[in-house]
C-alpha cells in the first residue's frame, strides 16, 4: 500500500498526478482518507454497511465527539462529463446520509459502539482526486484530496 509521504514524494518529484493515482486503488484511496481522518482524532469505519429499506454502504464513516462525517471516495479521472457524474453522486449521498441519519436514530446499539450520544450533526463529503468546480452542492461537501486536510483543520467554519 502507497504511504501519504510516498505520495507526497511523488508530487514534489513533479510525476504527473495521473500516474501516481493510477498507483493506487479504490481501496487504497479509501485507507488515505481514514489516515488522514485519524490525524485529526477521528474514529474511522471503512466500507461501514446498514440496513433500513435495503442496504446501504458508506466508504469511510468518521466520528468525532458530536460530528459524523459520511465519506464518499470517488477515484475518478479528469473527463468531460465529470460534472454530471458528480450530481449523481452527490444525490446518492445525501440520500444515504439521511438513511444513515435515520438509522443511527433509531439503533441504540449502534449509536453505544459508534461511541455517539445525544444529538450529533451528520455531514455527508464526497472525496475526490481532482480539483472540481462544484465545493458544496445540495449540502453535500466536494473536497479534493489535497484539500481535504485543510477542510478538517476549519471543519468549524464549513458546519
Amino acid at each position: 500500500m502507497i504511504t501519504l509521504k510516498q505520495i507526497k514524494q511523488k508530487v514534489l518529484e513533479r510525476q504527473e498526478i495521473e500516474k501516481v493515482i493510477a498507483e493506487i486503488d479504490w481501496k487504497e484511496f479509501e485507507e488515505l482518507v481514514s489516515k488522514i481522518l485519524k490525524k485529526h482524532d477521528f474514529e474511522t469505519y471503512n466500507n461501514f454497511n446498514f440496513k433500513t429499506t435495503r442496504r446501504y454502504e458508506i466508504d469511510v464513516l468518521a466520528v468525532k465527539k458530536k460530528i459524523i462525517l459520511a465519506i464518499d471516495c470517488k477515484k475518478w479521472g479528469r473527463g468531460r462529463y465529470k460534472r454530471t457524474g458528480l450530481k449523481y453522486a452527490v444525490y446518492d449521498q445525501k440520500n444515504r446520509a439521511k438513511r444513515l441519519k435515520d438509522f443511527l436514530k433509531n439503533n441504540p446499539i449502534v449509536r453505544s459502539k459508534l461511541k455517539i450520544s445525544g444529538r450529533v450533526k451528520l455531514i455527508p463529503l464526497i472525496i475526490t482526486w481532482f480539483e472540481e468546480d462544484l465545493l458544496n452542492h445540495e449540502n453535500v461537501f466536494i473536497i479534493p484530496i489535497w484539500k481535504f486536510n485543510n477542510f478538517l483543520l476549519n471543519l468549524n467554519e464549513h458546519i
